[in-house]
């Protein structure tokens, strides 16, 4: 029989091995694991999806939802035209800016956090906005809600990623083009008939009412972000966690994939030069098409603001259909291909949405040019954007998915913050001078402007696909070759 002694001694023995039990990178458990969220259940990681994705939808319907709006913002501050859309503008710089502000947040605090936390301070500068007295109010406090609401965009995405395996879910990343597009595709339409006989102040309140019934489902999302999750779950277990990075290596680590190298990747990375420049010109049209169409459908056909809003719906029909168009390429082509290469296909196989947009795309702009006309029925510029909606969303998901097959993950997180940084720079100039645009040029020349250039940018798929692995080559950012 033991002495108490020699019990006592084995005690701190045993607790000081169990502390040191992890020692080195936090992983889960095996394939299995049930706290990586690719093994929940198919209702929570649809859950964990749709939940960020709404957000997303909100934060993407504000910056269009202000637009029909701005006649009065000019008239109620004396102000023009032009400088009543800073408010769209300076929002769109907030939207840029936001997300290097939350990637280090993210890294520390787990993706909820970051919603829940930035979540009501949009509202609150959204309030700001609604209150405004002066246009110097109304356009720093939609700046300020674009930032604090730019983080949902960015993050929404990494969820996206932690719940599925992009690669191989076209479901999941339709989700994430639905909720980047469709909210500026849907926000003229409400806020046409809000500004119509409300005033603009309602195209701001419906925000606040829309993310406040959104707190209450993300209260109850769970977390996704791999190390935030294994982290808490060895302090529930008592485990002793790997040591912290030096702050400012990680720091320095941060600035780097969220700034410096996406800056330098849109200077010197012929890749992200093309895929930027490409994806964000399609995305900036549609911004500009915000001043467009009223200044089409009201001067044109006479429509009322609310009217004005509906026939946005073209665009939102062809966002959708543009979606469905990659869901079935992507099962006719990119599964296959998985099987055919055993997991690794050539990246070139994800670009075949896009040599189908880069036909749609032209076709919308030059069918809506050359028929918004009065002598022309409405319905046909109306429908000119569903092929224009169409090549859009299909150019924007092979955008995405080409750079993830393209670049190892650090590097492509980068490379997708260079997308994003362009998209927002284009969309914040194009409603500025798109008015100008139409008067100096009228609707037809105005639009083939943009028909052309969509032309001169088409072969930019194309040319990937022929010469892709060489270009791959020539990468200075570790591009994956074979």
């Amino acid at each position: 029989m033991k002495s108490p002694s020699e019990h006592s001694g084995s005690l701190p023995s045993s607790r000081h091995e169990e502390r040191q039990k992890v020692i080195g990178p936090l992983d889960w458990e095996g394939p299995d694991d049930p706290a990586n969220p690719w093994n929940w259940p198919a209702s929570k990681r649809w859950y964990g999806t749709i939940v960020p994705g709404s957000l997303c939808f909100l934060v993407t319907f504000a910056s269009s939802v202000y637009v029909p709006g701005v006649y009065q913002v000019a008239a109620k501050f004396h102000v023009s035209i032009t400088v009543a859309l800073l408010g769209i503008s300076m929002y769109v710089v907030g939207l840029g800016l936001g997300p290097m502000f939350s990637a280090p947040l993210s890294e520390v605090f787990g993706r909820k956090m970051v919603y829940f936390v930035n979540l009501p301070i949009f509202l609150l500068f959204t309030v700001g906005a609604g209150l405004a007295q002066n246009i110097q109010t109304l356009v720093i406090c939609r700046m300020f809600s674009g930032i604090f609401g730019g983080p949902a965009v960015a993050v929404s995405a990494g969820s996206f990623v932690d719940v599925w395996d992009l690669k191989s879910s076209g479901s999941a990343v339709s989700v994430q083009a639905i909720a980047s597009f469709m909210g500026p595709a849907l926000g003229p339409i409400v806020g046409g008939y809000l500004a119509e006989y409300e005033g603009w102040r309602w195209t701001l309140w419906i925000i606040i009412i829309l993310g406040g019934a959104l707190l209450v489902p993300l209260y109850f999302m769970e977390e996704s972000y791999k190390p935030v999750i294994l982290r808490r779950r060895a302090l529930a277990r008592g485990e002793e966690l790997p040591p912290k990075p030096d702050p400012k290596t990680a720091l320095k680590l941060i600035f780097t994939i969220t700034l410096a190298r996406p800056i330098m990747m849109l200077l010197k990375e012929p890749i992200v030069q093309a895929v930027a420049l490409y994806s964000a010109f399609a995305f900036a049209v549609l911004f500009g098409f915000f001043e467009a169409y009223p200044v089409t459908f009201q001067k044109e056909y006479g429509f009322a603001l609310g009217e004005t809003g509906l026939c946005f719906l073209g665009i939102a029909g062809g966002l959708i259909i543009g979606c469905i168009i990659y869901l079935i390429q992507d099962r006719l082509v990119y599964i296959p291909a998985l099987k055919k290469y055993n997991g690794s296909p050539p990246a070139e196989i994800r670009l075949v949405s896009a040599m189908i947009g880069s036909f749609l795309m032209p076709i919308g702009l030059f069918w809506f040019a050359w028929t918004a006309r009065k002598d022309v029925h409405w319905i046909s510029p109306v429908l000119a954007g569903v092929p224009f909606g169409c090549g859009l969303v299909l150019i924007f998901l092979t955008a995405i998915m080409y750079i993830l097959e393209v670049y190892p993950p650090l590097v492509a997180a980068s490379a997708i913050a260079a997308l994003g940084l362009l998209r927002y720079i284009f969309a914040m100039a194009f409603p500025l001078f798109t008015v100008r645009l139409y008067n100096n040029l009228g609707i037809a020349w105005g639009t083939s402007l943009f028909g052309f250039i969509a032309l001169a940018m088409a072969p930019i798929p194309w040319a990937f696909q022929r010469w892709g692995p060489q270009i791959r080559a020539m990468s200075r950012y570790n591009a994956i070759v074979e």
